[in-house]
């Protein structure tokens, strides 16, 4: 494998094999829900994204935190109560837990290249946690600029452009926190002249060093001074 994409690597080889009859391939559209009790093989089993993206989410009394997004060659855990929502057109793969172990007996190379993904989830899911039990909303939004920049932002004379740029709801979700509030973070950000906003079309974080620091850890000599 070149390690580059590795689940999307390990759904080809299985595809090719006694596998392939349990894999089953769709194609989803943005706004459309994915829930694992809608498998009508197995719930319990795994969501491979090939394209696009998903937002795995749990809601309650109306309300929704985002847990973590997946992007092509993510893979995630699912079983009957879970919810995911797409968030741009693409295909994604359902693998039954079936397949998996079947698969794992005669290709064990799978388990090694699957790790990576799944470290990656439980970092996002222990971050989440303790963003939200420690830090305030500026601090989680500035964060998920951030990741956001990194895995989506194009690189700029003006700084790293998000095309299309997130919108405050979809920053609320991710950061278990009223509109309202967000709106609000992102008007101060403006007026450092942090972030530029140019209607629906972009959003460009002008210096993102700049806003790096903001959340980076203060030295221990700081923390502890008198």
């Amino acid at each position: 494998m070149s390690g580059e994409n590795p689940m999307n690597e390990i759904v080809e080889r299985m595809s090719k094999g006694p596998s392939a009859r349990h894999l089953s391939f769709r194609r989803v559209t943005a706004g459309q829900m994915i829930r694992g009790s809608d498998e009508e093989e197995e719930a319990d089993g795994l969501v491979v994204v090939r394209s696009g993206s998903l937002r795995a989410f749990v809601s309650c009394d109306g309300r929704e935190l985002t847990l973590f997004l997946l992007g092509p060659g993510d893979a995630a855990r699912v079983h009957a109560g879970s919810m995911l929502e797409a968030r741009r057109d693409g295909e994604i793969v359902f693998v039954p837990m079936r397949a998996i172990r079947e698969f794992a007996k005669t290709d064990p190379e799978l388990v090694l290249w699957a790790m990576p993904v799944f470290d990656r989830l439980l970092e996002r899911s222990i971050r989440l946690i303790e963003d939200m039990a420690f830090h305030d909303v500026k601090h989680r939004l500035i964060r998920v600029l951030c990741d956001t920049a990194e895995r989506e932002g194009r690189s700029s004379e003006s700084g790293v452009v998000l095309s299309p740029p997130p919108n405050a709801e979809d920053f609320a979700m991710q950061i278990g926190a009223t509109r309202q509030s967000v709106s609000t973070v992102m008007a101060e950000l403006v007026r450092c002249g942090i972030l530029q906003r140019f209607g629906q079309q972009s959003m460009v974080i002008s210096d993102l060093g700049r806003l790096r620091r903001q959340i980076a850890p203060m030295p221990a000599a700081d923390r502890y001074a008198d």
